[in-house]
């Protein structure tokens, strides 16, 4: 009879998502009917359930790091970023390429999000691209590629679900995503220049010790962002929520008075637009909360991991499993509903066969990342395919090369800990 409902359930949440009824709607109907049929709660724990998911110290996390992002992209310092990445790596063969990955890594400092990133830099790369002899294809594809590097960068946004969701350090994360972001950029760079010798891009001239001591200068307190998070959050002086508010606090001290590109009047507009963007992210942690109570109650966790279990004993096997679902599940879920659906279900998996759960984290963000990339719904494809005006279609042939190089850095991430764990255990201690 469990099993039934069970499937039932599942069954039911499924059909909701193909009628594209939103996510977090969804977990909530399924999670009324489950309540209805199972009698196992009276109706008022939905509502209690949501409060009590929100009356976590963590999650406050998220809306701080949303309106950074959103005062940064107003702010309009993608031009001082895009500037000083282009001194800096613009002389390499693929020339505006690189530029394009490094601006990327940096924007991550502020963003924490492949779509903001996408949009933020978008133009500005792919216009200088085009304009410098670049191919709109291959200006395209890159763009979209290198987006993925913001939500692995701190501060990271989906990093900050996985902590809520999985209950894991925020900071260690944060951590976690430092070398795996740059390891990313590093391959990303290694094809774009693979593509850009095969097609003889050009590429500007190398810049003078004074030309980039100016971009520098002119970028400087954009790009003291992510120093300063990842500063305050090793010497014990914030915790990643209370790091949100310093980076919202800084994020308007630039904008206003430094960079001058913000007034008071644009702070309406601001807010509202992050404030839509936070009740739609809340919905979706509130209504996880309780549909991961329902799929707990019918022992979900325990189910899959026994069918995981009964398929192989090898847990090099489950992991490699574990992975291709979470690609499966990037390619047509947004990462905030997949990970409040997947995450209590597969971190307990993950950590039965020895995975450090902070690795897992960085691993679970990554294989999403790359869906994001992935059709269906390829969300950062849509965004610079429209930018660049092509195809979808031109896009995703344009950033097939980019998925050898983010599949490799996601075997790495795997086979190697130390990639994910080396800076959370020397700065923070325990994560080994």
């Amino acid at each position: 009879m469990a099993g039934d409902l069970l499937a039932f359930l599942l069954l039911f949440f499924l059909v909701l998502i193909a009628l594209r009824v939103p996510v977090s709607y969804s977990m909530l109907l399924t999670s009324l009917v489950y309540i209805l049929l199972s009698h196992r709660m009276p109706m008022s724990f939905i509502p209690q359930g949501m409060v009590s998911g929100l009356a976590s110290y963590s999650v406050m996390c998220s809306p701080f790091f949303i309106v950074v992002g959103c005062v940064m992209n107003k702010a309009g310092v993608t031009d001082e970023i895009f500037e000083f990445a282009d001194c800096l790596v613009g002389h390499i063969k693929g020339g505006l390429g690189h530029v394009n990955v490094v601006a990327s890594l940096i924007f991550a400092g502020m963003s924490g999000s492949a779509n903001a990133d996408a949009a933020g830099l978008g133009n500005i790369e792919i216009k200088a691209m085009t304009e410098k002899g670049f191919d709109r294809d291959f200006a395209v594809g890159i763009t979209a590629a290198s987006s993925v590097i913001g939500p692995i960068f701190p501060p990271s946004n989906p990093m900050v679900y996985v902590g809520i969701m999985a209950g894991v350090s925020i900071g260690a994360l944060f951590l976690g995503g430092i070398v795996v972001g740059v390891l990313m950029m590093l391959f990303m760079c290694i094809t774009v220049y693979a593509v850009a010798r095969k097609r003889n891009y050009p590429v500007r001239k190398r810049a003078t010790v004074r030309e980039i001591c100016h971009a520098f200068r002119k970028g400087f307190w954009a790009l003291m962002t992510p120093v300063i998070l990842i500063f305050c959050i090793q010497n014990g002086n914030v915790t990643p929520t209370e790091a949100g508010a310093v980076a919202l606090v800084y994020a308007l001290f630039i904008s206003m008075f430094i960079y001058k590109t913000i007034k008071f009047k644009d702070l309406y507009g601001i807010m509202a637009q992050a404030i839509n963007s936070i009740g739609l992210v809340l919905m979706l942690v509130s209504s996880g909360k309780v549909f991961a109570w329902a799929l707990g109650d019918q022992q979900v966790a325990e189910i899959v991991s026994k069918g995981l279990f009964s398929l192989t004993t090898n847990p090099w096997l489950i992991l490699l499993l574990i992975n291709l679902f979470l690609l499966f599940l990037g390619t047509f879920m947004e990462s905030v509903a997949a990970i409040t659906i997947a995450a209590p279900i597969l971190f307990p998996i993950a950590l039965s066969i020895g995975l450090n759960p902070v690795q897992f984290g960085v691993i679970f963000v990554l294989n999403l990342m790359i869906g994001v990339l992935t059709p269906p719904m390829a969300v950062v494809l849509f965004i610079t395919s429209k930018i660049g005006e092509i195809s979808f279609e031109r896009a995703f042939k344009a950033v097939l090369p980019y998925y050898v190089a983010l599949l490799l850095v996601l075997v790495l991430v795997n086979l190697f800990p130390v990639l994910t764990l080396g800076l959370p255990d020397l700065m923070l201690g325990g994560y080994k």
